[in-house]
């Protein structure tokens, strides 16, 4: 090989890591752009749709962002030392904003999930997302019939090598009465089941343009509990440990139903007598159906759905149907002897604002239930719902658990 040859070679090397470097600092700047964004808008709240969205997703993400932020960082010291000083400076800096802003979004998470008496794996919150949806019910069994005709159905989680009944939760899936399903987040139902707890997931009838379900979703829900109570010995369930737990509207179906059951006055579709649970867990609850309608932000926004929200579930607005919103809203079925209540809150959520959820907590405390809630800080609504094994859904499942320890005990 001449000295000609094996220069050109040479050359045509260097000239491949050269563009290679110069594509990893685009892709590094790009990239520590973003997570930068993306810390300082979960941090400051006031800076417009940034901040609504980098709410919604912070618990989910922010582990991952915090790590783009040190790999930007890294990438901007070794360009500085490189001699691409001014474009290494600028990766840097971005790298370091975007790490040590999201560093900080992180610790304000697990600090506020551990002072609730949760829990979180910080290398499965970044390492370790899945699928929310993808498990499985052990069976479906069919409990009741839906206004047209068609079945409802529960999806039966069961716990593995368990003797004798065991703790069991009803679980109620939210959607703002008008969409989401039974297996939505079957990825979360399945640990509960893992961790010994015998989970019944309810399909409801949903809401629509022309069927407006205020008085049908709370009865058939009210009736899966009854169904449960009936088929308590095969199921294995251990009726002095049932617990009711919703997600946002499912948060108010729960807290109508075990208020009403409590009282005596719950209504099911089926008939029997509807059980009181030992406990309630809800999150982000949309406990004031009134509220959800008039405090619907006027601009583009999530929130604005919550009108819809309203509107399809009870039939139209507050106006025309007084007595509807009264029935739907959860305090018109607070009494002293509502079960003890968990409600876990997103501080930054604006479809079910947190002022309307805190207005019922002081309403149960005010008629002596027990009720403890948790602030989760910088999260909008369903924080808990993009990812399985996200902080979100870590936290929120290790605190209810945390939770419903000490009560059944």
């Amino acid at each position: 090989m001449t000295d000609s040859t094996s220069s050109l070679q040479h050359s045509e090397r260097g000239g491949v890591a050269k563009v290679f470097r110069a594509v990893v600092l685009v892709l590094g700047l790009i990239l520590g752009v973003i997570a930068a964004i993306f810390g300082l808008a979960s941090l400051i709240p006031g800076l417009g749709p940034l901040s609504t969205v980098a709410a919604r997703f912070v618990p989910t993400l922010a582990p991952i962002a915090a790590l783009a932020g040190l790999i930007v960082l890294l990438i901007g010291i070794v360009a500085v030392r490189r001699r691409r000083r001014r474009t290494g400076a600028v990766t840097t800096v971005l790298g370091g904003i975007g790490a040590v802003a999201n560093i900080a979004v992180v610790t304000v998470l697990v600090g506020a999930i551990s002072s609730a008496g949760g829990s979180v794996n910080l290398f499965t919150a970044t390492f370790g997302l899945s699928a929310m949806d993808a498990a499985s019910p052990d069976r479906k069994e069919v409990y009741d019939k839906a206004s047209s005709g068609d079945d409802l159905s529960l999806s039966i989680y069961e716990p593995k090598n368990v003797k004798g009944s065991t703790p069991t939760i009803m679980a109620v899936h939210g959607g703002g009465w008008i969409a989401g399903e039974p297996d939505a987040v079957s990825s979360e139902l399945r640990t509960l089941a893992d961790h010994g707890y015998l989970v019944v997931a309810v399909e409801y009838e949903l809401a629509t343009e022309d069927n407006a379900t205020w008085n049908k979703a709370p009865a058939q829900v009210a009736c899966a509990a009854s169904w449960i109570q009936s088929h308590a010995d095969t199921l294995g369930a251990d009726m002095d440990r049932l617990v009711f737990w919703g997600e946002s509207s499912g948060g108010n179906l729960v807290a109508n139903t075990a208020g009403a059951a409590a009282d005596g006055t719950a209504e099911s579709s089926c008939g029997g007598k509807v059980p009181a649970p030992a406990a309630v867990v809800a999150d982000y609850p949309a406990y004031d159906v009134t509220g959800l309608y008039e405090n619907a932000p006027a601009g583009p926004g999530a929130g604005t759905g919550s009108r819809i929200f309203a509107t399809s579930y009870t039939g139209g607005t507050p106006e025309e149907f007084p007595k509807r919103y009264a029935a739907a809203n959860s305090a018109t079925h607070l009494t002293a002897d509502a079960p003890p209540t968990l409600v876990m809150t997103a501080m930054r959520d604006d479809v079910i604002i947190p002022a309307d959820q805190f207005a019922w907590v002081d309403a149960a405390r005010d008629r002596g239930v027990d009720v403890e809630t948790v602030q989760i800080p910088l999260a909008n609504h369903a924080y808990s719902q993009k990812a399985k094994n996200s902080l979100g859904s870590q936290g929120h499942l290790s605190i209810a658990e945390a939770y419903l320890s000490e009560r059944l005990r």
